[in-house]
């Protein structure tokens, strides 16, 4: 048996970011869901496991280097995104100095860029894709002290060369993964910048997403989802075992499957699960129908995909939906007393600086009850990041990965505007948004409890204080 002390660092607001760093900032504090599986798998295989969520926490690496000396691992896992990829090796670093144990490497960028990441030494092993067998594999190979040749999706080395095992094509059912170690986490802690209870957490009931937008990181990972009575199953277990009261769906798109979203709202009304919930839907997703049966079991939010009316950046986009398709949707949203948040971006393809004041003004007459402004960027392996690839002959991401890239805003030749300009936009729009009076009064009726009230007056007083400064 092996003891395994998974560490999530804290997050940081990155330059090359889409959003404005105030909103990185106030945003919430999310439970570590990637962790938390990797930690159930490694637990069903009989080994010992602790999380040290750093974040939610808000402790400091030495902290941190105490809490996991006093559990003696024999290993440190640390989940490894792009976005955070030098902050977490640096933890990881400091992890492996101080008690001297190997570093085992899982996340998204291990997906993109395996090679990459294991040029760096630091890390000892890492897994590409699913943990489900890979996991318990490499344990057990480490373990019998024995080279992990031949485990599907484990990356290692051999002397000084890098050796990578691709993932295997056969995915494994999402059903068959253990729930979120949910038991090891402070759930206490956790928030969003729009929840309104507490217990909060987030699950996630399918992975990738049907569609193809230019833009996504996720457009490329195969979609998979999990049965309706497994899904009801883990709420049970969030409800009466944590005190969950309140659960975001972080799928991309939750309601995709209607006769699935259906069956679960069927399944909490009929096992009488209290507790409010929200989602991220694409707008033809759903239906009034459909709005009205999600209401009834609980849903309060849904976060809407929007963008821009501007059609045609719509289409270079693959976005596919028409600004008569937001409002007819935003209105049957409306009518089931469901709140929605929309999604907008700036800076799109095609983008002018009229067609950015038209995005504003679009934003304030829908009928949405919040708005988030983002700067299109090209993340990871997208398309977009193929064309900027394309533009200028340089793969930011894998340089970044590599050490040779420093942490610098991105170009975006998609659009004449420049990148402080787009800056510039973004911030007028939370301004013209969220400071008219009428907006001001409907969210101060809206509020429930005095920690929303706080938190809603922090973010309201950073946004327009730190918000008149351009991020470095």
């Amino acid at each position: 048996m092996a003891r395994i002390a998974f560490i999530f660092a804290p997050y940081r607001h990155k330059r090359f970011a889409e959003n404005l760093e105030v909103v990185d900032e106030d945003f919430g504090v999310f439970p570590p869901i990637n962790l938390a599986y990797a930690a159930a798998v490694a637990e069903e295989a009989g080994h010992a496991v602790t999380i040290i969520d750093a974040n939610a926490l808000k402790i400091g690496i030495d902290e941190t280097i105490r809490r996991v000396r006093a559990f003696a691992p024999d290993y440190a896992g640390f989940y490894f995104s792009t976005y955070m990829f030098h902050d977490t090796l640096a933890w990881a670093k400091a992890v492996k100095e101080a008690l001297g144990i190997p570093i085992l490497a899982g996340g998204i960028n291990l997906g993109l860029y395996p090679r990459e990441t294991m040029s760096h030494r630091t890390i000892d092993f890492g897994i590409q894709g699913d943990a489900l067998h890979a996991l318990p594999a490499l344990l057990d190979a480490l373990e019998a002290d024995a080279e992990p040749s031949g485990i599907d999706g484990v990356c290692y080395r051999r002397g000084d060369e890098i050796i990578l095992r691709p993932p295997s094509d056969s995915l494994p059912d999402f059903d068959d993964y253990p729930f979120p170690a949910r038991h090891l986490l402070p759930n206490d802690r956790y928030y969003s910048i729009t929840s309104q209870k507490r217990n909060f957490t987030i699950m996630m009931t399918s992975m990738g997403c049907p569609f193809n937008c230019s833009y996504c990181a996720i457009a490329h990972i195969p979609h998979r989802k999990r049965s309706a009575e497994n899904v009801l199953l883990e709420l049970e277990t969030c409800i009466r075992r944590y005190g969950v009261r309140e659960v975001d769906f972080f799928d991309a798109d939750f309601p995709v499957d209607n006769s699935r979203l259906t069956a679960i709202c069927e399944g909490i009304l009929e096992r009488n699960l209290s507790f409010e919930w929200s989602c991220r839907s694409r707008v033809t997703s759903v239906n009034e129908p459909l709005l009205a049966l999600m209401a009834k079991a609980g849903c309060q939010k849904i976060y809407y995909g929007i963008e821009t009316p501007n059609t045609s950046s719509l289409s270079i986009m693959r976005k596919n939906i028409t600004p008569d398709d937001v409002r007819a949707c935003l209105d049957a949203t409306s009518r089931c007393g469901i709140r929605s948040l929309g999604f907008f971006m700036t800076g799109v393809p095609g983008e002018t600086r009229s067609s950015l004041l038209q995005t504003i003004q679009y934003a304030t007459q829908l009928n949405v009850d919040y708005a988030q402004f983002s700067r299109t960027i090209a993340k990871p392996c997208t398309d977009l990041d193929s064309e900027l690839i394309r533009r200028t002959g340089k793969d930011f991401w894998r340089d970044y990965v590599l050490g040779k890239q420093p942490e610098t805003r991105m170009p975006n030749p998609w659009t004449g505007l420049g990148e402080m300009e787009i800056e510039a936009w973004t911030k007028l729009a939370y301004y013209l948004y969220y400071y008219r009076p009428s907006y001001i009064v409907k969210a101060l009726k809206r509020i429930r409890s005095g920690d929303e009230l706080r938190r809603s007056v922090r973010t309201a007083a950073r946004m327009l204080f730190k918000g008149l400064f351009f991020d470095k």
